[in-house]
C-alpha cells in the first residue's frame, strides 16, 4: 500500500509541475514592460531627440555674462557590448546655431539598461539616472564619480556636482506641457537642489515614457557674497543656468 500511495504523490507531484511551468511560462511571455518602467529610457538604435538649450555663464568674478541658444540633436546609432557582455548604446550628438542649421557631431557619449537601473556616460561622467521600478520619494546616489570632480565653464574650474547627494523620484504620473506639447504620466527627477549661503546646486530631469527625456534644468552658482537681497544671477562670481527642451523625437 506504501508504494501505490508513493506512486500516485509523485504523479500528482509531476502534474503540478507541469501546470505550474506552463502556467510561469505564459506569465513570462506576456509580461508588460511597463510595469517596470523601462520605456521611460528608451534605447532602440534610431532613436534621437532634438533640444533646444538656452544658458547663462557668469564668470570673471561675476563681470562677464555669456547667454547662448543651441540646437543639440543626439542619436542611438550603434549597439555593441562591454567586457561583461552587456549592450551598451552609442549616442552621437549634434549641435547646431539654428534648428535648421548644420548639426556638427561634438560628443559621442553612451547609454545603458539593465533590469534594475539605467545608466549614461556623459563627458567621460558616469550618471545611474533611475532604477526601476520608478518608485515615489525612492533615492540612489547618482553621480558614480567624486562629487568634486571639476567641470570647465568658460575658462573656469567649477565642482559643479558638489553636495549633490542621492537623486529622488519626486513625482510620477502627472501631466506637464513642454514646447507647447503635452505629455502625459511624466516622471520627475530631483538630482539637487541646496541653497546655501556661498553656492547654489540645482538640477531636475522630467521624463516622458516612450520618450525618455522631455525637460532638463540646471542652476549651478558659487559666489563670496551672501547678499540674501539679490538673485544668484546678481551676486554669482562663476556658475550658469541651463534649460534643456524637447522639440521634438521619433
Amino acid at each position: 500500500m506504501m508504494k501505490i500511495s508513493f506512486q500516485i504523490w509523485v504523479v500528482a507531484l509531476a502534474s503540478i509541475s507541469l501546470i505550474c511551468f506552463y502556467s510561469c511560462e505564459d506569465q513570462v511571455k506576456t509580461l508588460d514592460d511597463s510595469l517596470f518602467d523601462y520605456e521611460y529610457f528608451p534605447t532602440e538604435v534610431g532613436k534621437y531627440w532634438l533640444y533646444q538649450v538656452d544658458s547663462t555663464v557668469i564668470y570673471n568674478q561675476g563681470s562677464k555674462t555669456i547667454k547662448s541658444k543651441t540646437f543639440v540633436r543626439e542619436e542611438v546609432t550603434e549597439i555593441f557590448n562591454s567586457l561583461e557582455n552587456l549592450p551598451i548604446y552609442r549616442i552621437e550628438r549634434s549641435i547646431s546655431d539654428s534648428i535648421d542649421g548644420n548639426y556638427i557631431i561634438k560628443d559621442v557619449w553612451t547609454a545603458e539598461k539593465t533590469e534594475f537601473a539605467a545608466f549614461r556616460t556623459e563627458e567621460n561622467l558616469r550618471f545611474n539616472k533611475m532604477i526601476f521600478p520608478l518608485r515615489l520619494d525612492q533615492t540612489w546616489k547618482g553621480n558614480l564619480f567624486d562629487n568634486l570632480t571639476e567641470v570647465n565653464v568658460a575658462g573656469e574650474m567649477i565642482w559643479v556636482y558638489k553636495d549633490w547627494g542621492d537623486y529622488t523620484l519626486k513625482s510620477k504620473g502627472l501631466d506637464r506641457m513642454v514646447n507647447g506639447i503635452l505629455y502625459n504620466d511624466v516622471a520627475t527627477i530631483i538630482q539637487a537642489d541646496h541653497d546655501f549661503a556661498i553656492e547654489r546646486r540645482f538640477a531636475i530631469e522630467h521624463y516622458a515614457p516612450g520618450i525618455g527625456l522631455i525637460e532638463k534644468e540646471m542652476m549651478i552658482f558659487d559666489t563670496q557674497c551672501e547678499c540674501p537681497s539679490q538673485t544668484w544671477e546678481q551676486k554669482a562670481t562663476s556658475g550658469y543656468t541651463m534649460k534643456q527642451i524637447l522639440l521634438e523625437s521619433n
